[in-house]
């Protein structure tokens, strides 16, 4: 019993490692699932850094491979990701974990960090969430293993 849940947990933490490695490696191909008002016509990643970089009040909605992320940014600089869902193909145990979770980041006018968007987990040392949280203790636990 006590091996099969140690197997478990190794299964969990090995797919996350996956997740993360081709989230971090995504193709341009991207899908739009929704699109605020205020995005002003962005439905790209690249249109979004570009006017997140300049604090403009902004948000886009792609289904990707880790499932569909909401991506806003504010006039105030702050910079939101939220893993809305986890593709179906997920265990139970993962998209449980993570799906609804966020993490916000402050940053300056001009200095957006472009990997906040190009990858799940780089460039989130200076932000904060629940998704953050989350997403260190579970490349922690896998590094353990």
């Amino acid at each position: 019993m006590k091996m099969q849940k140690h197997y478990r947990s190794l299964l969990l933490a090995s797919g996350l490692l996956l997740i993360l490695f081709v989230a971090g490696c995504a193709s341009p191909s991207q899908t739009v699932s929704a699109n605020s008002p205020a995005t002003a016509g962005c439905s790209t990643k690249e249109c979004f850094i570009s006017a997140a970089n300049n604090c403009n009040e902004v948000s886009l909605t792609l289904t990707e491979d880790i499932g569909v992320l909401k991506y806003s940014s504010s006039k105030d600089c702050v910079f939101t990701k939220t893993l809305v869902s986890v593709n179906e193909n997920e265990t139970p145990e993962l998209k449980k974990l993570l799906s609804g979770k966020s993490l916000t980041c402050m940053y300056k006018n001009g200095a957006f960090d472009e990997q906040w968007v190009t990858s799940l987990i780089f460039g989130t040392e200076f932000c904060e969430g629940k998704l953050k949280d989350i997403l260190g203790q579970l490349v922690l636990f896998a590094e353990q293993s």
